[in-house]
C-alpha cells in the first residue's frame, strides 16, 4: 500500500525483484518475465530514501477499455495526455489513481499513489509518471 509498505516487506512477500533501478530519487522494484505477479505482466514499486513504497504501478494481462475503469472509479475528475506520444491519461487525484491508455484505447498500465484526499490539484507530474509507466523490459 503506498505510503505505508516498505521495500523490505515487499521483497519479503514478493522475492527480489527482476530487476532494481534508480529513477529520480526514488529506486523501483520491477517484477516481470517468470516473477510477473498474478495478473500481471509487469508490477513496479516506487521506493523512496526512507524505503517506504510511494507509488505501484502495474501492467494488467487483462485487457481493460474506459467503460471498464468508469465503472470501478467513475467519471475522472481530470483527463489528460502524455504530451509525447499524445497517450490518453485519466486521474483521479483523490484515490491517488493513474491510468494510462495505449493507442488501442485500453489500459496500458495503472499507478497507485497515495491520494490526496480532497485537494483539487494532481501533482502535476503527469509526464513524469508516464514516461515511468512504460514497462522495464522495453527500456
Amino acid at each position: 500500500m503506498p505510503g505505508a509498505t516498505t521495500q523490505a516487506e515487499v521483497t519479503e512477500k514478493f522475492g527480489e525483484p527482476t530487476t532494481k533501478t534508480k529513477r529520480t530519487g526514488r529506486t523501483v522494484l520491477a517484477y516481470y518475465g517468470e516473477q510477473a505477479l498474478d495478473g500481471t505482466r509487469q508490477a513496479q514499486f516506487h521506493v523512496d530514501a526512507q524505503g517506504v513504497v510511494v507509488e505501484i504501478t502495474i501492467f494488467l494481462t487483462a485487457q481493460l477499455d474506459a467503460e471498464s475503469i468508469e465503472g470501478t472509479y467513475g467519471k475522472p475528475p481530470q483527463r489528460t495526455f502524455v504530451e509525447d506520444t499524445f497517450q490518453k491519461v485519466w486521474v483521479y487525484p483523490a484515490s491517488g489513481v493513474t491510468v494510462y491508455f495505449n493507442k488501442d484505447g485500453n489500459v496500458e498500465a495503472l499507478t497507485f499513489g497515495p491520494g490526496t484526499k480532497g485537494q483539487a490539484k494532481a501533482s502535476g507530474g503527469d509526464k513524469e509518471r508516464a514516461a515511468q509507466a512504460q514497462p522495464a523490459t522495453s527500456r
